[in-house]
């Protein structure tokens, strides 16, 4: 179910961001996003938030009519990991509020999804002209999360870029000669249970995906929906080089489906995973927990400003 915005549908909006997001002059761009946000609500509130976890915080403020008593939307301006801690906010507190998303940051997966475009200024016109379109959530463990759950090369990927490095997959998407001299990465063995089966081995990388980007990139399987009710596990099966030069260095021109050898997918609704050694967990690019964990996917879970997708096609990139 979807519904379509209105001009001054909303009476108070709440924008959350960061001082130190990807967004060169921070001030200058709140005031771009603020002039669309103010055309569709009739009271927008700034919130700057200063540390880890504030968002989360607020929400629990929202939620309990302390922050004020006619919020009706939220929005957040920033990357993947400013919006995962904004979508733990609102589960963590039951908060039934929908959600406007404007990109902010290094990478910004999600916003692909619903299909606006990458420039803040321009994404927040769009959203003028969004309707709003459930999406599932990621629970783990006691965490939640939009978009994916990545464990060995994918958190590797994740701790280099972090700590100002390259970006290994999208040097690998450019220089696939490279996989082997670039990536030596540690292997480990894996327990999983995906629903009503079990499968272990040994891998060098796993992915659960409810969205269809990853790293900047779609993931080129052609049924992956982030609202569907399933998640999707991706267990990288055989020598890592030769199968991950080929999802990283034609990413965008092949299909995961057909990659059945070297790619094994795993729908469902509920998975435990279990690894020796013990492994860190990259959650929509923020490393947090260690294996092992417990996923599940709670279906329709939160609305989200969405752009349609004839909307979406040729619109130009304004400053």
């Amino acid at each position: 179910m979807v519904s379509t915005l209105t001009k001054k549908q909303f009476k108070h909006g709440v924008l959350f961001y960061h001082e130190h997001t990807g967004i060169k002059d921070i001030y200058r761009g709140l005031g771009d996003v603020a002039t669309s946000l103010t055309t569709f609500c009739k009271h927008l509130s700034i919130q700057l938030s200063e540390n880890e976890g504030d968002i989360i915080t607020f929400c629990q403020k929202i939620k309990d009519k302390r922050y004020s008593d006619d919020v009706d939307i939220i929005f957040i301006l920033g990357g993947d990991g400013t919006v995962n801690e904004l979508v733990n906010g609102i589960m963590k507190s039951e908060l039934d509020l929908p959600i406007g998303i404007i990109p902010g940051g290094t990478f910004n997966d999600f916003v692909k999804t619903l299909n606006l475009n990458p420039r803040h200024k321009m994404a927040s016109q769009q959203l003028m002209n969004a309707e709003l379109r459930p999406y599932d959530v990621m629970k783990i463990n006691d965490e939640y999360a939009l978009n994916f759950v990545g464990l060995g090369l994918i958190v590797q990927n994740a701790e280099n870029v972090q700590n100002g490095n390259k970006d290994i997959f999208g040097k690998l998407s450019y220089v696939g000669s490279t996989v082997k001299t670039l990536l030596n990465p540690e292997h480990f063995d894996y327990k999983i249970s995906v629903d009503d089966q079990s499968v272990d081995g040994n891998t060098s990388m796993l992915v659960v995906a409810n969205g269809p980007f990853i790293g900047g990139s779609r993931i080129p399987l052609t049924d992956l929906s982030p609202n569907d009710g399933y998640l999707n596990t991706f267990i990288f099966k055989e020598q890592s080089s030769s199968v991950l030069n080929d999802v990283f260095k034609q990413r965008d021109s092949m299909n995961w489906n057909k990659m059945t050898e070297g790619i094994k997918h795993l729908p469902a609704k509920k998975i435990t995973i279990e690894t020796d050694p013990q492994m860190k967990v990259d959650i929509d690019g923020e490393i947090n927990l260690k294996t092992p964990l417990e996923i599940e996917v709670i279906p329709n879970a939160i609305q989200i400003l969405t752009l349609p997708e004839a909307q979406a096609t040729n619109q130009p990139e304004s400053e």
